[in-house]
């Protein structure tokens, strides 16, 4: 497999799961909850999806330079990091709430920069990577 195929499935894998954390966040938004439950004694699902979130942005923006390597595309490049830092600071400040609820969800998942964030990686998949 060549380095190109190889970053562009690292950052595919990356969307797959910034995808399934973001479909989540819908279907938790639409609940209702007031707060998270934990399970079990352990973290609730929402904390573990937006810690798989976080995980995934910080696995995109190591891929994000040699993927998007090119000079025609650097400040779509920069705008992207930008999105990503705001995304990750977003999560941050959600993980750090004593408890999570569907309304807080709601509020990020109609955040400018989530959306961008989201376009971007759907620009990118279809435009920029190789095709699957």
């Amino acid at each position: 497999m060549t380095d190109l195929m190889t970053q562009a499935n690292a950052m595919r894998d990356a969307f797959d799961r910034i995808e399934e954390s973001y479909e989540f966040m819908l279907a938790y938004a639409a609940q209702g909850r007031k707060r998270d439950m934990e399970e079990g004694g352990g973290e609730s699902q929402i904390r573990r999806y937006l810690k798989r979130f976080n995980a995934a942005l910080d696995d995109l923006e190591q891929a994000l330079d040699q993927g998007l390597a090119d000079p025609e595309g650097a400040a779509f490049r920069d705008r992207f990091r930008a999105d990503l830092a705001v995304v990750r600071s977003v999560l941050a400040v959600l993980l750090a709430q004593p408890s999570i609820s569907s309304d807080m969800i709601d509020n990020t998942n109609g955040l400018i920069s989530v959306r961008s964030l989201l376009t971007n990686i759907f620009f990118t998949d279809q435009a920029v990577l190789p095709p699957r």
